[in-house]
Formats: structure tokens, C-alpha cells, sequence
């Protein structure tokens, strides 16, 4: 039996970044479910750009408020980290039981 797809991740941040602006030093990021329009914002910036610049507007999204300039600062195995998560709610589907289960 699968478990009910996890809604909110703290992903710890094997090489941290800043946003020198705000002085802020990100150590981990907590990922929430996206909504419906994030998304929508997420497929339209992949028609638009690249699915590497849609991901990072995605993780900009659903953590809260960090900037996508300060995300370009994120190790790429992070990033991959932050994906992984976030993909499970890209290809979700509901299995034949009814029971919630991302695709693989």
C-alpha cells in the first residue's frame, strides 16, 4: 500500500547559498505541494524557456518567496534534490484503488 504523497519537504542544502541582498543564508528549503496556478506557470515557463528554468521558477514558487536570481546561486545536486520532490506532484496520478500514488 503507497502512503499519501507528501505535501511538505525540508530539503537540507548540501552546499548552502546566500541573497546577499536580503543577508539571508539558505541551509535547506521547504517545498510545499504546488497549486494549480503554480503549476500552470511552471508548464507555461517550460513552452516558454527551458525545463531547467521552469523547475527553478517552480522551487521559487512553492518555497516561499525565495527569488529565482537567488536560486541560480543552487548547487545543481540540489536543485536535482528539490526536482525530485517536486516532480511526484507533476506525475501524480490516482492508482486503481483510488489510493494516491506518484507515477514512476
Amino acid at each position: 500500500m503507497m502512503a499519501e504523497i507528501e505535501r511538505v519537504k525540508e530539503i537540507p542544502l548540501d552546499v548552502p547559498f546566500e541573497d546577499a541582498t536580503q543577508n539571508i543564508r539558505y541551509e535547506s528549503l521547504t517545498l510545499r505541494a504546488p497549486t494549480l496556478s503554480q503549476a500552470e506557470q511552471f508548464y507555461e515557463k517550460q513552452v516558454a524557456k527551458t525545463s531547467l528554468a521552469a523547475m527553478r521558477l517552480l522551487i521559487a514558487l512553492t518555497s516561499g518567496g525565495i527569488p529565482e536570481s537567488v536560486l541560480q546561486k543552487m548547487d545543481f545536486i540540489d536543485f536535482r534534490k528539490c526536482e525530485d520532490f517536486l516532480m511526484g506532484f507533476l506525475t501524480w496520478r490516482s492508482s486503481p484503488s483510488g489510493k494516491s500514488e506518484p507515477q514512476t
